[in-house]
């Protein structure tokens, strides 16, 4: 019997040596993998050859910086020792104008485009983009190479058939959709190829405007009801005068109550 079986496995705090034993016969491929944060770009793993080049800087905006929007710009260069000057001349350019999520082939001594390229970005905590958004974008063929989008836990992946000499460029919202605050303040977006992962490029970005917020300014009244900006009440001052005229009013009241009883 054949089978073509992809089994994946966690090892929780994972320390010393790691033993796997295997039966049957045919072939196995073993590979293991460690994923650490880091948020200084010193500490990054390097790819062994650089084959992308990475930009990004996303755009905050709505009240209280409730929407992010990222744009990409994906492009192959058939000469890396000409990379500086291409990015000069012919930056990313959106619908918009700007280009926040830069990303490239540069590996032009091997081929003269990558196979099939993934563009991952890790998007903050609480934001979420819709996957008929997602869908309702590949559909409509406005990047040519695109196949296919999917929106998982705290990411969004892009795959594109292969990134060649011309401008490929792709722009998406995402928007805040639980209330989250302080959260993580540096984030990354990674870009490879999905048969041959050890070309890649990854870069880290700043999300300095989600860090800052506060958890009262990104929660409504009924979430937050001890937050002061909701439950804040002023004290007005009431004049002693007032009170003895209206005490006066209640017992001359009374009194004609009971009088015109008798």
């Amino acid at each position: 019997m054949w089978c073509n079986c992809h089994v994946l496995t966690q090892i929780p705090e994972a320390w010393g040596t790691v033993k796997v034993q295997a039966k049957g016969a045919g072939y196995a491929i073993l590979q293991m993998s460690v994923q650490y944060n880091v948020d200084i770009v010193k500490f990054q793993t390097q790819p062994p050859e650089r084959a992308f080049d990475l930009r990004i800087r996303p755009n905050y905006h709505g009240r209280n910086q409730s929407h992010i929007t990222f744009y990409s710009c994906q492009r192959f260069v058939s000469n890396p020792l000409n990379i500086l000057q291409f990015m000069y001349i012919h930056h990313c350019i959106s619908s918009d104008g700007q280009c926040s999520v830069c990303t490239r082939w540069t590996n032009g001594n091997e081929s003269i485009r990558s196979g099939m390229a993934v563009l991952d970005v890790t998007i903050p905590t609480g934001y979420i983009i819709q996957q008929q958004d997602l869908d309702s974008y590949i559909l409509s063929r406005q990047v040519y190479n695109l196949r296919r989008a999917r929106f998982l836990e705290r990411k969004v992946l892009f795959y594109f058939d292969y990134l060649d000499a011309k401008d490929t460029c792709i722009n998406f919202t995402i928007e805040r959709w639980f209330p989250v605050a302080n959260m993580s303040r540096y984030l990354s977006a990674r870009v490879y190829d999905y048969y041959a992962p050890e070309r890649f490029n990854e870069t880290i970005y700043d999300s300095l405007p989600t860090y800052l917020l506060n958890i009262c300014e990104v929660c409504g009244s009924s979430q937050c009801p001890y937050c002061p900006i909701y439950n804040l009440a002023t004290t007005l001052p009431i004049p002693v005068a007032f009170i003895l005229a209206c005490v006066a009013v209640l017992v001359l009241h009374q009194w004609q109550w009971r009088y015109s009883c008798v």
